[in-house]
């Protein structure tokens, strides 16, 4: 996958381990329900993201992956207005990048391991086929160099839960190496990110 291309800041992207979000679902999902598997057409409401920390910009790095038409619904509702995307445009229309902003910021909340908001911020999206991914950053907390600031960091995921009563967001953070997989259904609040939850298995 190549970088998106943020016009707003005149620079590329950084990659943040966007390849391994194909296989994240496969990663995580089975430990929590084995009959589960990602749908290869859009019948089952799903978006996966992707935590990694930034231990030189003392920042963490978020990408999210989420289908274009559940993502224009849903920020036509917050915005009480049609979003409708040109896949040309996304990274050249500041009002694109206020608009999912204040939705990400309502839906997709981030608090370090005190309980200080995170405060997310834009860097680009990229559309791929029938998908988008979006791509958010946010500083954190300084931490010593062989620690990881998202380790007991709080997270709620509520994106599309106000479309869908059946919606699922799949995130997986990289702590130390490992992948930590959580997942929220529409009904779940903050959870907090910590490398037991996969060493448990739970």
């Amino acid at each position: 996958m190549r970088n998106a291309e943020c016009g707003m800041f005149g620079r590329k992207c950084p990659v943040f381990l966007v390849a391994l979000l194909l296989g994240l679902a496969a990663a995580y999902l089975p430990i929590q329900h084995s009959a589960f598997r990602i749908p290869t057409s859009h019948k089952v409401h799903v978006s996966v993201s992707q935590l990694e920390y930034n231990q030189k910009a003392q920042s963490v790095e978020i990408v999210l992956r989420v289908y274009a038409d559940d993502f224009e619904n849903a920020l036509s509702q917050h915005a009480k207005r049609q979003v409708k995307f040109d896949p040309a445009a996304i990274n050249k229309d500041k009002r694109i990048a206020e608009t999912v902003m204040a939705y990400l910021r309502d839906s997709f909340q981030l608090k370090d391991k005190s309980g200080r908001p995170v405060r997310l911020n834009w860097v680009g999206m990229e559309w791929q086929v029938d998908m988008f991914w979006v791509y958010v950053e946010g500083k954190m907390p300084a931490v010593p160099t062989n620690s990881n600031a998202l380790e007991g960091a709080q997270l709620k995921n509520k994106v599309f839960s106000e479309l869908f009563d059946d919606q699922v967001n799949i995130v997986n953070a990289k702590i130390q190496n490992k992948q930590v997989g959580l997942m929220f259904e529409s009904k779940d609040e903050f959870k907090t990110i910590a490398e037991r939850v996969m060493s448990k298995g739970k």
